[in-house]
């Protein structure tokens, strides 16, 4: 057998759940996960996966904690699967997880989000991810996945670090996932995918929240409603271009034709906001140069008042 390779996943709600099912079905992979809320339940039982693409598992990862600092030694690879709030914090929190030879993957909805990383963790290698994983957590280890599977990747260069050493890090963790079979796909630019999952989640997660409806329930709301999430997504797509970051041309058509193939879908942030919890703002809605555009500005306003 290859070497083992030490996996720590912080964040485990739903989609790292998910997550932590396709490692732990490499058996290179050691895995710890961070749990916090179902921290009890998944000691005790482990986690239960009821997945429309895998089928039902019940798994247990070879270690669980309630926090980073229960850590003794540094892992191969860091995956955080938390939502981006308190970022620095949190980012500062992981530091009995990370050493030079640490690979941090970031499987995060938003943009920027691997900056506060490189900045307090310089030496290494960031690769971020794009995930299209459809995924609830109805009861404290229990995770029902739906057939909406994808994940995106790629490097967040370290000029500091060969590119030689940074691909090899990178496939190795694509050969992790294999045995799981989830589909994924490597970029060499990840910043577009990146780019393009926040223009959906701008839309569809903003307004769900604030409409308190599902996305087929918002579109037929109002003749207008369409033509507004048209605009809401290019207003966007023109803070991206103001970024740098080309998108293809047909972007919004082909995220509201995917909508509409997907039919009604609650967002996890409608979630959040119904239970009372903590919502991912600033990485989804803010940007830099300006900050978000006109509609973006009254969105950014409205959420915050929100969670107040």
């Amino acid at each position: 057998m290859a070497d083992q390779v030490e996996v720590v996943l912080y964040g485990l709600g739903a989609i790292g759940s998910f997550y932590a099912f396709v490692l732990q079905r490499s058996d290179r992979v050691r895995l710890t996960v961070i749990a916090r809320s179902n921290y009890q339940a998944v000691k005790e039982n482990g986690i239960l996966l009821k997945s429309a693409n895998h089928g039902e598992h019940r798994f247990h990862p070879d270690r669980v904690l309630r926090s980073p600092s229960e850590l003794t030694h540094p892992a191969d690879y860091l995956v955080c699967t938390n939502k981006a709030i308190d970022t620095d914090t949190v980012v500062q929190s992981l530091s009995p997880a990370i050493n030079a030879d640490t690979t941090i993957v970031i499987i995060q909805n938003g943009v920027g989000n691997e900056d506060p990383f490189r900045a307090v963790y310089p030496s290494s290698t960031i690769i971020s991810c794009v995930t299209w994983v459809g995924a609830s957590q109805p009861t404290p280890g229990t995770t029902i996945h739906t057939t909406s599977e994808e994940t995106e990747l790629g490097l967040y260069p370290n000029p500091t670090l060969p590119r030689s050493i940074e691909s090899d890090r990178l496939t190795t963790f694509t050969i992790l996932l294999t045995p799981s079979r989830t589909p994924f796909t490597v970029h060499t630019d990840i910043q577009p995918i990146r780019w393009s999952k926040t223009i959906w989640n701008c839309a569809w997660n903003t307004l769900t929240t604030l409409t308190a409806q599902d996305t087929q329930s918002f579109l037929g709301s109002s003749p207008d409603a369409i033509p507004f999430t048209r605009r809401l997504m290019n207003e966007a797509v023109s803070v991206a271009t103001a970024c740098g970051v080309s998108l293809p041309q047909d972007l919004v058509d082909a995220q509201m034709e995917r909508m509409r193939r997907l039919g009604a879908v609650r967002t996890s942030m409608q979630i959040d906001r119904e239970m009372g919890r903590k919502m991912e703002i600033e990485v989804i809605v803010g940007a830099r140069y300006g900050g978000p555009g006109s509609w973006g500005s009254m969105f950014l306003f409205w959420r915050r008042f929100m969670c107040c």
